[in-house]
């Protein structure tokens, strides 16, 4: 028996041997194989069964330029890191949003960037990342620019992206037109492929197209949608599109903005002048605030009040002083110090009520199933802010983005700030979904929003480098493919 056994022992030794043997050999054999994307796409790329792409970036992602003295504002590292002409703020004077205007103009999409780096300044890419991928694994030819040509099926969008998305869908009827002049092709219709904000600009312009229901019109009144923008589009592909908003627009509005850790930052009162920001905050109704030990609480972000009394974005005491100081460095001989003072403070009320209004108007307007074909594609996995904490010290009110004790101390109001998402969108914010605390209206609306949906994806990409994430281009070109 023992002989028997050890012969057994012997005999599955040398299987277990020659089957790794095997496996060493065949694993060899297979590292030169070429399985790269534009390898196991080449069948799609030569059969050219696709329909042309519209890309539709999101917000940072188009170039700036002072069309008065050439300046990039916004592009390339120099416009981050040295004071411009004209800088990003937009005017907050106007009684319609539309008539703050000033000399920046969007140009192209960011494709490649230079940035300051620690070593010096160096090159990113950034929507070139997307772009090269489509090209090389599906074989899509892109076109930039207000010209196009025959031959050319990804046609790469751009837009100001601090003016309302309103604004942008007037833009992009206009760029459909003459995408069907110069092509000659006056019933082309198209797939949006639309990165984070650009979601909200497609839904709204398949809606409406390029008309304006926004602008002048009260929260509340009759919307009577013409969906013309369907004879446009056949099919919509959002990725990282916060359909339900992202309290990330609220963070940048409340604290401002750095490219990277060796840019200038600019500070809240330029994002609070941008109305798109607005309009990608979360859902109107939800409960967005919550206490420090994790209750909801009853304050609503969209009332002019609550930003003038619990001090966000430049109604907070540090932005104020911001204001005095920046008043006192550019006061002509005669002015009244006091009177520019209140007069500022007056203009951001205003303003405020009016963009809350605007804002929440577009979101009324978007809401509701797409009416396409549409697909989206979401990164999990990494905590997302899904809530902003409001903790009040003494007489004055602290926002809390993140967790006020570092990681391993319980805290329950940082347990109720975050979800699964991608670091700026959470998971049900992409599919619609408000979060569980929000009235039954609203979470009925977004159910109604995911079953209307044709497929969804999940990668764990990060939000701001989601090009870099092979899942994610991987699950686009698989998503292109489909028939």
């Amino acid at each position: 028996m023992v002989a028997r056994a050890r012969i057994t022992v012997l005999l599955l030794l040398l299987l277990a041997g020659s089957m790794l043997a095997v496996s060493a050999c065949q694993s060899s054999e297979a590292e030169g194989v070429d399985i790269s994307p534009p390898h196991e796409y080449q069948f799609e790329r030569r059969n050219e069964r696709r329909s042309p792409v519209i890309l539709i970036p999101g917000t940072l992602g188009s170039r700036l330029y002072n069309k008065e003295n050439g300046e990039i504002a916004w592009g390339n590292f120099s416009a981050t890191i040295s004071d411009l002409h004209d800088d990003l703020d937009l005017p907050i004077d106007q009684p319609r949003l539309s008539l703050d205007q000033d000399n920046l103009r969007a140009y192209r999409v960011l494709d490649r960037a230079e940035i300051l780096l620690k070593e010096g300044s160096g090159e990113v890419s950034f929507y070139a990342e997307l772009i090269d991928h489509l090209s090389q694994t599906l074989g899509y030819r892109p076109a930039y620019g207000e010209r196009f040509h025959r031959g050319h099926d990804l046609f790469v969008f751009f837009y100001d992206w601090r003016r309302s998305n309103v604004e942008a869908a007037m833009q992009l009827q206009e760029f459909i037109q003459n995408i069907r002049r110069d092509m000659r092709e006056p019933d082309q219709k198209f797939t949006f492929l639309a990165v984070s904000n650009g979601g909200m600009i497609a839904r709204y312009y398949l809606r409406y197209g390029g008309r304006d229901v926004v602008s002048g019109h009260a929260v509340g009144e009759p919307l009577k949608p013409n969906w013309a923008g369907l004879k446009d589009c056949e099919r919509l592909i959002c990725m990282g599109t916060p359909q339900c908003g992202t309290i990330d627009a609220l963070h940048l509005i409340h604290d401002g903005y750095a490219p990277n850790v060796l840019a200038r930052r600019y500070p809240p009162s330029t994002i609070f002048s941008f109305p798109a920001a607005f309009e990608l905050m979360p859902e109107p109704g939800e409960p967005v605030f919550v206490g420090e030990g994790g209750e909801t609480l009853d304050v609503d972000l969209w009332d002019p009040e609550t930003w003038k009394k619990y001090g966000l974005s430049v109604f907070a005491e540090s932005e104020r002083d911001r204001l005095k100081a920046k008043i006192v460095e550019s006061i002509r001989p005669g002015e009244d110090r006091d009177q520019l003072y209140e007069q500022a403070v007056s203009d951001q009320e205003e303003y405020l009520r009016l963009v809350l209004n605007h804002a929440r108007r577009f979101r009324e307007a978007i809401a509701g199933e797409p009416g396409v074909r549409t697909e989206v594609i979401l990164g999990v996995n990494t905590p997302t802010l899904a809530r902003v904490g409001l903790v009040q010290d003494g007489d004055k009110w602290e926002l809390y983005f993140q967790p006020r004790f570092p990681w391993g101390h319980f805290d329950p109001m940082a347990d109720a700030l975050y979800a699964s998402g991608d670091g700026v969108v959470t998971r049900r914010s992409g599919l619609g979904l408000a979060v569980p605390q929000s009235p039954t209206e609203l979470l009925q609306r977004g159910e109604a929003f995911r079953k209307g949906l044709a497929s969804w994806s999940f990668t764990p990409f990060i939000h701001r480098e989601m090009f870099d994430d092979e899942m994610l281009r991987l699950t686009l070109a698989e998503t292109l493919s489909e028939p």
